[in-house]
């Protein structure tokens, strides 16, 4: 485990702040701070990377949502960093995250006798990155229309679209491609063509093993829990029910513009912590706050947020449970291929790049 951790920021007047540290009698000078940090963001995309700064080794993490802070761990000397990476990522996501939020939430000690961690962030949280990217939601919704098209193409259109001289159209494909969302490939040394291989659905889902869970274990909650997920997702009409499979032009319809919604609550790290827990039973803020590595506090902030969002409540006093699951799943986008075939019949794309795009989504979803 590490000799000492600290936590910085980069802010724009006062220059290097020292947000939190462990132990608390862990001394620093600005030299230290100014090469761990450029050191870090010099030195690639990699989130956890080690250094060798004034005869110390020190391992850095630090992610392109949260430029500016860094969590920086510094090395024993006799410490094998290597067989512990994954740990120390998932370590320095967590104090991270209680960092941005409110450093005086963050018990350092507590993490690293504990070795509390936040996993690497999931593909519901990548795609939900997507839906809150404009740019990477317009190239998205120009894919779904054509399937594919060239790069060249996609940049002249989304210029156009956001009525801008410059366009950085790698950042704003950059999202789609880490996902597997696109597939970016040279045809035949000529067009660089982007494809579609996957779309997103955002959604609200039952809570199917959180209510699984209390039917086989909580039989004192159960019933009530059944009618509240009941009363969310009853057929419309007459009830004004939530079905994310009919389409409406009403402004008031639960789905009609509920993804951006999900997207920003899958996006929040913390708060998707709190969601993957109650997902598989329902839990009393104790237990949430045990099991998440939070501080009471917060977890008590991101429920009255899901509650607000209709996506959380508390039943019996003090047990909280999912009423809706809010979930972003991805899915074939079968839908395009006759766009892609009337495309080839009118001669707009070659045989060439319509068999290649059906190679790919072969590929892709052939297990599926």
């Amino acid at each position: 485990m590490p000799a000492a951790v600290f936590v910085i920021q980069l802010d724009d007047m006062q220059g290097f702040l020292v947000k939190k540290r462990y132990p608390s009698t862990f001394s620093l000078n600005e030299k230290i701070l100014n090469l761990v940090y450029y050191s870090h963001f010099q030195g690639g995309n990699k989130e956890l990377q080690i250094h060798e700064i004034e005869d110390r080794r020190i391992a850095t993490f630090g992610t392109q949502k949260r430029q500016g802070w860094l969590v920086c761990f510094i090395l024993g000397d006799e410490e094998d960093f290597g067989p512990y990476r994954d740990l120390y990522a998932g370590m320095g996501r967590l104090i991270l995250e209680l960092a941005v939020e409110n450093p005086e939430l963050l018990d350092i000690g507590d993490i690293i006798r504990n070795k509390s961690v936040i996993e690497e962030p999931t593909m519901e949280q990548r795609c939900a990155e997507i839906i809150l990217t404009p740019s990477s939601l317009l190239l998205l919704e120009r894919l779904q229309e054509r399937g594919l098209d060239r790069s060249a193409s996609l940049a002249v259109w989304l210029r156009e679209q956001v009525q801008a001289e410059e366009v950085e159209i790698i950042e704003a494909i950059r999202p789609l491609m880490d996902t597997g969302v696109v597939h970016v490939e040279i045809i035949q040394k000529t067009a660089e063509i982007v494809f579609l291989l996957m779309d997103i659905f955002a959604f609200r889902s039952p809570p199917v093993k959180a209510l699984q869970y209390a039917e086989s274990n909580m039989p004192e909650i159960v019933e009530m829990y059944r009618q509240l997920v009941k009363e969310f997702f009853a057929p419309s009409p007459p009830a004004k029910g939530y079905n994310p499979t009919s389409l409406s032009d009403d402004p008031n319809a639960p789905i009609v513009e509920d993804r951006t919604k999900i997207a920003a609550i899958m996006s929040k790290t913390l708060t998707y912590t709190v969601i993957k827990h109650l997902r598989e039973r329902p839990l009393t803020v104790d237990e949430l706050a045990d099991q998440t590595a939070l501080p009471k506090t917060l977890v008590n902030k991101i429920l009255w947020t899901l509650e607000s969002e209709r996506m959380a409540i508390c039943i019996n006093e003090n047990i909280w449970i999912l009423i809706t699951d809010p979930v972003i799943e991805t899915f074939m986008p079968e839908y395009v291929l006759p766009v892609i075939k009337q495309r080839y019949a009118e001669k707009e794309i070659g045989e060439n790049i319509t068999v290649r795009y059906l190679e790919l989504l072969t590929e892709r979803w052939s297990e599926t």
